[in-house]
This record gives C-alpha cells, sequence and structure tokens, in this order.
C-alpha cells in the first residue's frame, strides 16, 4: 500500500508543528520568577525610596511596537532616600491601548489615586535615572492606606512572604493567622537604619 502525501499537506504539518512550538515556547516566556527580598534588601537596591500619589497611569507602545508599557507619574510627597524631586515618572511593562492589553506576571500595578511607599531603581533607557521601576517587580511597590483605630498611615505588606512583623518568611514557613499592615513611620525607620 502506497501513501501519497502532498507537498502541500507536508507543508500544512510542518507550519502547524511550528507554531505548536512558538505558542508553547511564547507560554513559558510568559512565566515570572521572583525572587523574594526583604525590606532592608530592597533598601540597598533602589536609588529613590519615596511616598508619594499616583497622579495618572498612561500605557502605550514602545517605541519598537512591540511591547505595551505603562508610565506612572507619582507626586513625591515625603522623600526618604534619593534626589529631591517633586514627581516621579515610574514605567511598568504591560497595560492596555485600545482594545489591546498586555500583562506580565509579578509587575506592580498601580491606579490612580493610591498612595505608594515606592523603593525604586533607575529603569534604564534613554531618560537613565528620570525614569525608574520598583525594585523586585511589585515588591517595591507598598500601598499606603490610612488606619482610622491607629490613627496613623499603614504598609500593607507586599505579599504573602511577610510574617507579622514585616520580615520575611522562611522557605515553607506560614504566617500565623493574617498578616497585619504596619505602621508606615516603622516601616521608614527599617529603612533609614538599612542604610
Amino acid at each position: 500500500m502506497n501513501l501519497f502525501i502532498s507537498r502541500r499537506a507536508i507543508l500544512l504539518i510542518a507550519l502547524g508543528g511550528f507554531f505548536l512550538a512558538a505558542g508553547l515556547a511564547g507560554s513559558a516566556a510568559s512565566a515570572a520568577t521572583v525572587i523574594p527580598l526583604t525590606l532592608e534588601q530592597m533598601e540597598q537596591r533602589a536609588t529613590d525610596v519615596f511616598v508619594g500619589t499616583v497622579l495618572s497611569t498612561r500605557a502605550g507602545w514602545t517605541p519598537d511596537k512591540r511591547l505595551i508599557e505603562t508610565r506612572v507619574l507619582i507626586r513625591v510627597d515625603q522623600r526618604v532616600k534619593g534626589p529631591g524631586r517633586a514627581t516621579a515618572t515610574v514605567i511598568v511593562p504591560g497595560g492596555i491601548v485600545g482594545d489591546i492589553g498586555m500583562r506580565r506576571p509579578g509587575v506592580a500595578v498601580f491606579q490612580e489615586g493610591e498612595r505608594v511607599l515606592l523603593l525604586a531603581e533607575p529603569r534604564g533607557g534613554p531618560k537613565g535615572p528620570n525614569e525608574l521601576r520598583p525594585v523586585g517587580l511589585f515588591q517595591g511597590k507598598l500601598r499606603v492606606t490610612y488606619d482610622a483605630a491607629l490613627g496613623a498611615d499603614t504598609v500593607e505588606p507586599p505579599g504573602p512572604a511577610w510574617g507579622t512583623e514585616g520580615k520575611r518568611l522562611a522557605p515553607g514557613e506560614k504566617p500565623k493567622g493574617p498578616v497585619p499592615a504596619l505602621a508606615l513611620s516603622e516601616v521608614i525607620s527599617r529603612l533609614e537604619k538599612a542604610r
């Protein structure tokens, strides 16, 4: 029994295999590995540390039109470390342009009006130190909220890996109950001592 396979069928099978492999490679490449950092490690990497308010977020295409990134303008309300600037521009990968959205796992997300404690480092690129990015992806952006019961601003821990004293847990260790927010003044004090 002779099997006859046309050139077109071979080409379709080859192209199908190529696109399948490209799709699998693309999904593997979208994963993110985030190395847990302590507050002190983030402070050491950061060139800028400040409390601020998000004034605006604007997503757009990169100059080569291959990726979407979001420019976040933040008013600096309290400088802890770095140059005395009134505003800071933070660039994070991802965003929505028209009906096309791009999201990168592990990246900080900012919302207009949100108050943050930001530990940032230069992004690199054409504007150098004038464009920042959060240290450790999402870890360098800590949300600040007012706690009426305490009568003070508090910082929400960046993730479940923080223990009740605001310190990283050992691998496999679980927090003993819910992780409370930390007083902003306490976090800033720890950052200043870490220098």
